[in-house]
Formats: C-alpha cells, sequence, structure tokens
C-alpha cells in the first residue's frame, strides 16, 4: 500500500546550479550529493514539506534539450507558500523574474497562484490556498 510520495525525479543540465537555485532562492534543505558511476549519473536529493526532490544529471547533458512544458510529464512544479506578496517580493530579490505581473486565481479564487522559470528553464509555481 502506498505511504506517502517519496520523491519527486528532476533532470537537469548542471547539477551543482541547480542544487544551489534550489537551496538559495527556493529554501530547500539539502539532503545529498549521491552518484552512479557506472551510469555516469550524478544526484542530488533536496527537501521540503517533507517531499524530496532527486535532481539528477547524466554527464553530458549540459547540452541537452529538454521537453517544452507542453510534451512534458510534469508541466510544473508547485510549491505552496502561506502569504503571495511576501514570496513574491523574497524571491524577486533573489533575481526571480515571474511570468505574470500579479498572482493568477484558480478553482473559483480557492487558490492563486504564479510561475517563474528555473535555472534549466523549467516552469517552477508558488500557490497559496484562500481559506
Amino acid at each position: 500500500m502506498i505511504r506517502k510520495m517519496f520523491h519527486i525525479a528532476l533532470e537537469v543540465r548542471n547539477l551543482e546550479r541547480s542544487a544551489k537555485f534550489y537551496q538559495d532562492v527556493l529554501g530547500m534543505k539539502f539532503i545529498s550529493y549521491e552518484s552512479v558511476p557506472a551510469e555516469h549519473l550524478k544526484i542530488a536529493f533536496l527537501e521540503v514539506g517533507g517531499v524530496e526532490i532527486e535532481m539528477m544529471c547524466h554527464e553530458g547533458w549540459e547540452k541537452r534539450k529538454f521537453a517544452d512544458s507542453a510534451d512534458s510529464h510534469f508541466p510544473h512544479l508547485a510549491f505552496e507558500v502561506d502569504d503571495m506578496e511576501a514570496s513574491m517580493r523574497d524571491l524577486s530579490r533573489k533575481g526571480v523574474t515571474f511570468n505574470f505581473e500579479k498572482p493568477q486565481s484558480a478553482f473559483e479564487g480557492k487558490v492563486r497562484w504564479i510561475h517563474f522559470p528555473g535555472p534549466d528553464g523549467e516552469t517552477l509555481e508558488i500557490a497559496q490556498r484562500m481559506r
């Protein structure tokens, strides 16, 4: 029986750059670096809110073209925040540029969200549940 989400795997071009962004900009906790030498694979594990992200980078991926979000199985990664405006200000100070000027509303106003690009162009989202 499934107990909980174990991790989400994310392919990246530059492991150190991506791990630094997710730690320094998004505030995720670094867990460990791992490697699978036989597969020329380096991995960084990070955690937020009880969910781990497994960042994977194969040797030679620096110039790899990843699927556009429309073709991806994971169109975006969303992170929940308590205060949308404060979170946007904090991320802006850290160099994040948002895809919209203001948060968007969804599900009849139950959620506010906004997208921004990660270091490899992956679509990231912060979202706030409106209570």
